[in-house]
């Protein structure tokens, strides 16, 4: 077994697992690796304030540490599922805002100064709170989240669990579910592959060549030490859960009138989107292809391409400065910008139908991502991307997707004419919080 903590390792975690086991039992899962259950229901929890709830809290917390996955299970499960392909057990994970620690009265000297403010005291380009859905406009002490394949098997769960917290808390709920393209590829609800480029920490999961870009990441671009556990290796991670609603419709038909208005025709019409997310729907880099690239027949297992970088591009001719994807991993190779990353864990909710080609027929409302991610710093990583999205920088210019912004795009794939075209308005954040994950030993060593 190994004594380095993990969130010190500055590399991707060699196939000899087995020496950080103690570790990764100790480690949530969900933060290394995603859980990869097609929905999650997730539950905001405001404690109640008198004498009684507050040992209910403290119990609830206590006893659950048996029910969490931990990074070991969750690998172990991920095995089981290779060779059997059957739904495991349900992914199971409770994390804390600032607000959860004080209610518990706890010291937060040595969390960072970004997360004891939280969302609501972060400098982020949002919405007032006000504005906020009701269920987010609260103080949230706690979020859980139980995931898994089988729908029926959450609403199972979440009636027989609601007596127990409703008795401790005001509880609100968010639901997600994977939506799939032909390829069986998740995407979101604007039609676009989603998740394809994600940090790896472990070795065993480099599926692709890695000559223009090494997705790989060691623990400690996730990975911060707890600081209310007596341990060295003790570790958990700052966690970021956002709602955002798409207007699938208004973004379509913008699509349209970007193709329209650069004269994109026929087979080039689809560049118009994938200028704007920096992907062809299927996930196809416009980067490296001028037009999507697209199997024979669709199939499961069809991997969109990952390894490429913007070296030859440095102008945005083929891929604009601004593309979704290229602001938020600019896939430069230095120890600044790949210690930026973040591990995206997020789900759409709504209806999982995937668009189709009548505008009067998607949604305007309603539907959306819940975006959720890890990170070791949020300053240094979420706040900076999403400040960097919401803000016009020289260098990279903002994101069209969730940014506010009048763009210039390349009228012709790597040509340097440009057409001026507003794209924004298509996201709307309605509400969310910081978290941070403790390690399973907090709760069991909780008094």
């Amino acid at each position: 077994m190994s004594n380095d903590p993990l969130y010190l390792r500055i590399n991707a975690i060699d196939d000899d697992v087995e020496a950080y086991k103690t570790q990764l039992e100790d480690l949530q899962g969900n933060i290394l690796k995603s859980h990869g259950r097609g929905a999650a229901v997730h539950l905001f929890l405001t404690f109640h304030q008198d004498e009684q709830s507050q040992v209910r809290v403290r119990d609830f917390l206590r006893k659950f540490p048996d029910e969490l996955t931990s990074a070991a299970k969750q690998r172990e499960q991920a095995e089981t599922y290779k060779d059997t392909h059957q739904p495991g057990a349900t992914f199971v994970s409770l994390c804390l805002s600032a607000e959860g620690y004080r209610y518990l009265e706890l010291d937060l000297t040595d969390f960072s100064l970004e997360f004891q403010k939280g969302m609501r005291g972060a400098n982020l380009g949002d919405p007032s709170p006000e504005e906020w859905e009701p269920k987010f406009r609260r103080r949230i002490h706690a979020m859980l989240i139980f995931a898994d394949d089988r729908v029926e098997v959450l609403t199972k769960l979440l009636s027989q669990r609601r007596d127990e917290l409703d008795s401790f808390a005001d509880v609100g709920v968010e639901f997600g579910i994977t939506i799939r393209n032909a390829d069986e590829n998740p995407i979101e609800h604007f039609g676009y592959a989603d998740g394809v480029s994600q940090p790896i920490f472990f070795k065993s999961d480099l599926k692709q060549t890695t000559v223009k870009w090494d997705p790989s990441a060691g623990p400690n671009l996730v990975l911060v030490k707890d600081p209310l556990v007596n341990s060295e290796t003790a570790c958990g991670t700052y966690f970021v859960f956002r709602k955002l609603e798409q207007n699938v419709r208004a973004f379509k038909a913008q699509e349209r009138a970007l193709a329209n208005a650069l004269e994109l025709t026929e087979e080039d019409e689809e560049r118009a989107g994938a200028m704007v997310v920096g992907r062809f729907e299927n996930g196809t880099p416009i980067e490296s292809h001028e037009a999507a690239v697209v199997p024979e027949e669709p199939k499961k297992g069809f991997t969109p391409e990952n390894d490429f970088n913007y070296e030859e591009d440095p102008q945005g001719n083929k891929c604009p400065l601004f593309a979704h994807i290229r602001i938020t991993n600019p896939r430069i190779d230095t120890e600044e910008e790949r210690g930026r990353r973040i591990t995206r864990r997020g789900i759409t909710y709504g209806d999982p139908t995937p668009p189709g080609e009548d505008l009067d027929a998607l949604p305007e409302g309603g539907v959306g991502l819940l975006f959720q991610c890890c990170q070791a710093d949020l300053a240094r990583q979420f706040e900076y991307l999403q400040k960097l999205a919401n803000n016009s920088v020289p260098t990279r210019g903002p994101d069209p997707v969730i940014g506010q912004p009048t763009l210039e795009f390349p009228a012709k794939w790597n040509k340097p004419e440009r057409g001026r075209f507003g794209f924004h308005g298509f996201v709307t954040m309605k509400g969310g919080e910081y978290f941070f994950v403790p390690s399973i030993s907090f709760f069991k060593n909780l008094k």
